[in-house]
């Protein structure tokens, strides 16, 4: 089998695995909220699980260097997905007679499967670039952003479907054989390229290499710290916050709750749909696409933060996906351009764990700020980060706009 057939092969495995994965993904936590609810009715215990998440997967990615420094990225992603499949199966039995005596098991499995997630999530993104000719990257990382909304779209109506008929136990068994398929496809990975040598590098130099990576880029440094400050303004679009908005603002009841989430992912859809068309325009102007959907994103949010027509609102929740899936693909493409495979799964793990930083403090900042300034100052103060990011963007744009080869040496 030649190397391009090999690559083309195991970039397919690894589209699968995802996807399988992803769906699962969604269903456990849908199950879990679910099993936590019915036998606690506490609304705190439920918001336990996206605390656990999001602490267990900040954990892990700071400490996810020392890992992919001593093993093969593919070895990782495949036992951590299998790890994740086993812990699941554990999670069937607790959960098939949960009560409140056994919740703390519940909760130490979700930490120990976020945990693996954590080394999981840089390590995919980093295997991308080695499937794939880089030519193609742009066009490829749309094709998993619109795997990613599809699976986003389908799984949360499906997953409150089959909650209704089978119950939450039966789910959880759905979930394990989705992990199941997931750990089974990313067995049939297979490497092109050779492990790193190791040198003599202290666990603290280890831990360190990802952010110094960035630090030493300036095209990253203006990108991480642009992803920061959106991360920050990101959180006004939590589920919570979003549920206040249609409220007060708009003066609807849950189903438009409902109506302007699915408005959103069908926006981020056709985005990557048009962009995988025009791969190869955005391919060659990466800066510029970040430079101007940035600045689209401060006159979208601002137009739906300040409006009370709920059919604008829609249409403009609609349009958001557009910017913020260019933004995305065009970073994604540029980090996966910086850095060597090994190197590049540190930098990814650097990245993640400040966005998880970000997102975590964002969202408890936003949330008090809402319910003590009202929802639409929320969404100015949200239009005032994507501000402040484009400002960083405008001052360092002949940084940002210039072309970044990859480097493997």
């Amino acid at each position: 089998m030649s190397n391009f057939v090999r690559k083309e092969t195991s970039f397919r495995f690894l589209w699968c695995g995802q996807i399988f994965a992803n769906l699962g993904d969604i269903l456990y936590v849908v199950c879990l909220i679910k099993l936590i609810f019915d036998a606690t009715g506490s609304v705190t215990y439920m918001a336990l699980v996206p605390f656990f998440n999001t602490i267990s997967s900040l954990i892990s990615g700071l400490l996810a260097p020392l890992i992919i420094n001593k093993f093969k990225l593919k070895s990782i992603l495949s036992y951590s997905q299998t790890g994740k499949t086993v812990l699941l199966l554990l999670l069937c039995f607790v959960g098939a007679t949960v009560g409140e005596g056994r919740l703390v098991w519940i909760y130490l499995l979700i930490c120990f499967i976020s945990f693996l997630d954590g080394w999981a999530s840089p390590v995919r993104n980093a295997l991308i670039p080695s499937l794939v000719d880089e030519s193609k990257l742009v066009k490829t990382n749309s094709l998993l952003s619109i795997s990613d909304q599809i699976v986003q779209l389908i799984s949360w109506p499906i997953g409150s479907i089959l909650l209704v008929l089978s119950g939450s136990t039966n789910i959880l068994w759905l979930t394990f054989l989705l992990f199941l398929l997931s750990t089974v496809f990313m067995w049939l990975i297979r490497e092109g390229w050779k492990q790193l040598p190791h040198g003599n590098e202290s666990n603290m130099d280890v831990l360190k290499e990802g952010w110094a990576i960035i630090w030493k880029s300036i095209q990253l440094r203006i990108i991480s710290l642009m992803n920061i400050l959106e991360t920050f303004a990101n959180g006004v679009w939590i589920a919570a916050i979003l549920f206040v908005y249609v409220s007060e603002a708009l003066n609807k009841g849950e189903s438009w709750w409902g109506f302007i989430n699915g408005s959103f992912f069908g926006g981020m859809l056709f985005g990557g749909l048009l962009i995988y068309r025009f791969s190869s325009l955005i391919e060659r102007n990466l800066g510029k696409t970040i430079f101007w959907s940035t600045f689209i994103l401060i006159v979208i949010t601002f137009l739906f933060g300040t409006t009370s027509i709920p059919w604008f609102a829609l249409f403009v929740s609609f349009l958001f996906g557009f910017p913020q899936m260019a933004r995305d693909i065009a970073e994604t493409t540029i980090i996966q351009k910086s850095a060597r495979e090994q190197l590049l799964a540190k930098v990814y793990s650097a990245r993640g764990t400040l966005i998880f930083a970000a997102f975590g403090l964002s969202s408890l900042v936003m949330g008090w700020i809402t319910e003590k300034f009202g929802v639409r100052v929320t969404f100015l103060m949200a239009t005032s980060f994507y501000l402040v990011s484009f400002i960083v963007a405008f001052i360092n744009k002949s940084a940002l706009f210039v072309e970044i080869k990859k480097n493997r040496d």
